[in-house]
């Protein structure tokens, strides 16, 4: 694998349009995983199956997220599943395109949203009983939602050193110290959710949620460098 992607400063291409997007996307797989292959991705014939099925347009960005890497299920199907073409369903004025693993929170976009090319996402906690609570904005493009379930999964890779635990703020001071942080934007130009922080090291990324600190190493070596630097009860995911 490629050492070379320097997180810190593709960020800032990242979010500059749905295209750069996918490039960032690319460059990560390639880097912190395996490349992408034109098998990663459903074909057009699929995806005009879906919209056959569904009755509905899709958006340009999912068809695009979908045709290059909709079926690397170790990119996007760890704990937040993205669904298959097939399984993308409408319910509550919204397409469905993610559910947590345990359907404890879903993310859509709404129907009066389909005919923007890149349109923002919606998430909704499902409360007692199954019942959806109402839709929150999550991110305001599609393809940044994609970004950020890329980001999000490979902390659930566990064909690669993953690792988490709770934190404080003691923790956050010394991550701040000892690593670099991703950069961050506000409105649409945000990849991240409110309150969720990205930091970066050698051969290490790592996730601030506010609640606990989850971290990806790309080798033991470097798992064992954050044991050091930030002792306390890491557990295996």
């Amino acid at each position: 694998m490629s050492t070379s992607l320097d997180l810190c400063e593709q960020i800032p291409l990242a979010v500059r349009g749905r295209h750069e997007t996918w490039n960032f996307i690319r460059n990560f797989a390639s880097s912190w995983v395996t490349p992408l292959e034109e098998a990663d991705g459903y074909s057009e014939s699929v995806l005009s199956a879906t919209e056959e099925r569904l009755g509905i347009s899709l958006p340009a960005a999912l068809k695009e997220a979908y045709a290059l890497f909709g079926c690397r299920s170790d990119l996007t199907r760890n704990q937040e599943y993205l669904l298959e073409p097939t399984a993308l369903y409408i319910d509550h004025n919204a397409l469905i395109f993610r559910h947590e693993n345990q359907g404890a929170a879903l993310w859509g976009i709404r129907l009066a949203d389909l005919q923007h090319p890149d349109p923002p996402v919606y998430h909704s906690w499902c409360e007692v009983g199954n019942v959806m609570g109402e839709w929150e904005l999550w991110l305001g493009r599609f393809s940044l939602a994609c970004l950020d379930l890329i980001l999000w999964e490979s902390l659930y890779d566990n064909r690669m050193p993953t690792e988490y635990r709770d934190s404080d703020d003691k923790d956050l001071a010394l991550v701040e110290q000892l690593y670099s942080e991703l950069p961050s934007f506000e409105g649409n130009d945000s990849y991240t959710p409110f309150g969720v922080r990205w930091f970066t090291g050698p051969d290490l990324l790592l996730c601030y949620t506010g609640v606990d600190l989850r971290v990806r190493t790309r080798t033991r070596e470097a798992l064992c460098s954050i044991r050091e630097s930030l002792p306390g009860d890491w557990l295996y995911e």
